[in-house]
Order: structure tokens, then C-alpha cells, then sequence
């Protein structure tokens, strides 16, 4: 089970890790007036509303789960286990 754990956390890492990328490019892009990631996404949102409606949900839930998540179990900081 601590295989797994450790697996899980790196993919939790590697996640933040990539969105923490793609919102230095975004800064990066907006300071030096080349095309950030905005300008490609807001035609795609217009294009597919219900698309993105959906991807924003699952996406906010997944940070509400990892960011706010129970006080016990594998995401919890503490040791104890649910």
C-alpha cells in the first residue's frame, strides 16, 4: 500500500507541478505581448460550451478534493488512515 501511495503523491506532484508551468508560460506570454494560452482556450469555450462547462466542474472538483479533502486518509497531512 505505501507503493501506492508514494505513486499516488507523485502523480499529485506532477500535476501541480504542470499547471504551475502552463500559469508561468501564461505570465511569461502576457509580460512579453506573445499569445498566452487564454487566447487559444476562450474560442474552444465558445465553440463548446457544454464541454467546458463539464471540464471546469471536474476541474474544480478535483482542486476542491485535494486543496479542502477529508482530515484523514492518503490526502490528508496527518498520519492517521480512514
Amino acid at each position: 500500500m505505501t507503493m501506492l501511495g508514494n505513486l499516488f503523491s507523485w502523480l499529485i506532484t506532477a500535476l501541480f507541478g504542470v499547471l504551475f508551468l502552463l500559469l508561468v508560460y501564461e505570465s511569461w506570454a502576457i509580460i512579453t505581448h506573445h499569445t498566452p494560452i487564454t487566447d487559444y482556450v476562450r474560442p474552444a469555450v465558445h465553440e463548446h460550451p457544454v464541454w467546458a462547462f463539464a471540464i471546469s466542474i471536474v476541474i474544480g472538483v478535483l482542486l476542491g478534493h485535494f486543496l479542502w479533502g477529508p482530515a484523514s486518509g492518503r490526502t490528508s497531512p496527518g498520519d492517521g488512515q480512514a
